[in-house]
């Protein structure tokens, strides 16, 4: 027998609604605390440590962290892209004794070994996990996603590509016969530290761009995630802004606000062009690496900024409102115009180049002509000579209207540098950035996914006749700075083209380790000349010859090149000679590079 026919009350349909029509005003639970509160409940001594690199690093945690536990030995893991500031601090203090790391040492104002990482190597200190900026990103990637392991393209054919780094080879179970790929084993951290530009107080992240290795680590984390933000904002605001959301709340374990908290790397506010940013404290920078060539020194600069500050509320005091005002102030989209104008009385303007001068514009020179004969559609420059030699060419490429972008590898994607500032991250590039990517998108995918036209550019400390690239360890063993994308590039990348001063000690028949594969190095630029090869195992011949010196015959030139190379260098039957630097070219060279930083 069928039961009487119910009906729902209309009142009760009505009340059901009206509990829906307001949002929850808080997206969860609160965690808001001090960050003293978040390192003394969260960090514990033995704990792989992830500290994330894109440009707004967390300094604010680190310096927390190590004033928690100076004068211990708490042996922690630290993972991380590069080894910088925070992280040097932290070998120095002997609070690290394992390293997964990209590259350990000075980026600022140019890049370099710096003494405290090296001599933590050498003496033993501190063992070394070599990675990649996009292994980092896809070893955090794979941890994520529950994965024991992920394919990857990068380390293949190098001296990277070891178990010890996490890197070996398996039999392709989609190809015919027994074609081996590489692999990399899933990356877990115990605990995440980040830095954002916003979150709510439940932890919703707002993470701005470029992003580094975007927000895997606090995926892959298996203790979640210690967040420091720039400001606390209410769920609605999140909600408005979820777009912009890299971190949900329940990735989060505190959240503590912490204004300039990534201090003296900077802060932007792209995407929310209302809130405050700040821009890098370059001088800062700049004495703390004049510090670390002593122990004494350091111990100094240490006592002043991180011990001698009871905490981060303390440091920007110490700073001071004319410093951080002057910080606000360089986060504009015009700011670097006044710098420049600043450093234009100052200008070289003889017409006489230095070899690193000739180098690079020559650099640019070949840039610009590969891209023509190869088709290019990007190009990517490491830092240093090698961007200032793609800024002139795709500058003097994209003035003739052939298509082709700029590219660098922490995010940036489409930007036109400024002038008068030569750091490749500087936040007047990040301004003009097309689009804000990551390590993935760059590295992985513009620069070496599928059918990519990519040239990529980079400085070489070091390389062979067959291109094979060190920047890893020298002759004698010690650490140098590692690979950061450059292993990356030389796998990935469609063609690459190196820049290098000519000396024997420099250009050698067979670098001791191989950071970066020279398969596809085509082109070796140097302030003698060119050298090419048509075939990965084919070495070098010098087939252009630079213009030098007039007082100099040819025949002069050309053996003052062959002189300076550390093998028997081929010369081309068809030599050529390059034709003598224009002031224009200098002109330009010396705008991007006004102070001289890299081309004195």
């Amino acid at each position: 027998m069928t039961a009487p026919t119910r009906e729902i009350p209309q009142q009760v349909f009505d009340a059901v609604a009206r509990q829906h029509e307001t949002l929850p005003a808080q997206g969860g639970p609160a965690k808001v605390v001090p960050l003293s509160t978040a390192v003394g409940e969260l960090v514990r001594p033995g704990m792989s440590l992830y500290m994330a690199f894109g440009h707004a690093r967390a300094h604010a945690a680190a310096f927390e962290i190590i004033r928690r536990f100076w004068g211990t030995n708490p042996g922690f893991h630290l993972i991380t892209a590069g080894v910088l500031e925070a992280g040097l601090i932290m070998v120095h203090a002997r609070l690290v004794n394992r390293v997964s790391a990209a590259y350990a040492g000075n980026t600022y104002p140019m890049p370099g070994p710096n003494r405290v990482f090296r001599d933590a190597i050498a003496e033993g200190r501190v063992t070394l996990e070599e990675l990649t900026n996009l292994t980092i990103t896809t070893r955090l990637m794979a941890g994520a996603m529950g994965l024991p392991f992920i394919p990857t393209r990068s380390i293949t054919g190098t001296d990277l590509a070891t178990p010890t780094n996490g890197y070996r080879e398996v039999v392709d179970p989609f190809a015919a016969g027994e074609r081996r790929v590489g692999v990399l084993q899933a990356m877990r951290p115990d605990l995440a530290v980040m830095h954002a530009h916003a979150a709510d107080a439940s932890g919703n992240a707002i993470l701005l761009g470029p992003y580094g290795e975007e927000a895997w680590g606090a995926c892959a984390s298996t203790g979640g995630v210690l967040l420091t933000v720039e400001r606390l904002v209410s769920t609605e605001f999140v909600r408005r802004h979820a777009h912009l959301v890299r971190i949900p709340a329940h990735l989060v374990r505190t959240v503590s606000v912490v204004p300039l908290g990534a201090h003296p790397q900077p802060m932007t506010n792209f995407g929310l062009p209302a809130e405050a940013g700040y821009g890098e404290d370059y001088a800062f920078r700049r004495e703390f690496k004049d510090a670390t060539r002593s122990d004494a020194a350091l111990d100094a600069w240490i006592s002043q900024w991180v011990l001698g500050c009871a905490d981060h509320a303390a440091y920007v005091a110490r700073l001071g409102t004319a410093r951080v005002e002057s910080l606000r102030a360089a986060f504009d989209e015009q700011a670097w115009r006044a710098a420049l104008d600043a450093k234009l009385p100052a200008l070289a303007r003889e017409a006489q180049t230095t070899d690193a001068e000739t180098m690079i514009i020559l650099g640019a020179r070949e840039i610009a002509r590969r891209v023509r004969e190869g088709g290019h559609r990007t190009v990517l420059a490491g830092a240093g000579v090698a961007n200032l030699a793609a800024w002139l060419a795709v500058s003097a490429l994209q003035a003739e209207g052939v298509e082709v972008e700029l590219m660098a590898e922490a995010g940036f994607f489409g930007y036109a540098p400024r002038l008068g500032d030569p750091y490749l991250f500087s936040v007047g590039n990040m301004f003009s950035n097309k689009m804000h990517a990551g390590f993935m998108s760059v590295l992985g995918l513009f620069a070496g996914g599928a059918g990519n036209r990519c040239l990529a550019v980079v400085g070489a400390g070091q390389i062979d006749r067959l291109g094979n690239i060190n920047s890893t360890r020298q002759s004698d063993g010690s650490f140098l700075v590692g690979s950061g994308g450059a292993n990356d590039l030389g796998n990935g990348a469609s063609e690459l083209l190196a820049l290098c001063t000519a000396s024997p000690r420099r250009l050698v028949p067979q670098v001791p380790y191989v950071t970066t594969s020279g398969q596809r190095v085509r082109t070796l630029v140097t302030q003698m000349g060119v050298l090419e090869k048509p075939a990965p195992e084919v070495g070098f011949a010098l087939t252009r010859l630079a213009a030098g010196d007039p007082a100099h015959s040819r025949e002069q030139r050309l053996a003052h090149a062959v002189a300076s190379c550390g093998w028997a260098l081929e010369v081309s039957p068809t030599l050529a000679g390059h034709e003598p630097i224009s002031a224009a070219e200098l002109a330009a060279l010396r705008l991007f590079d006004p102070e001289r930083i890299f081309t004195a």
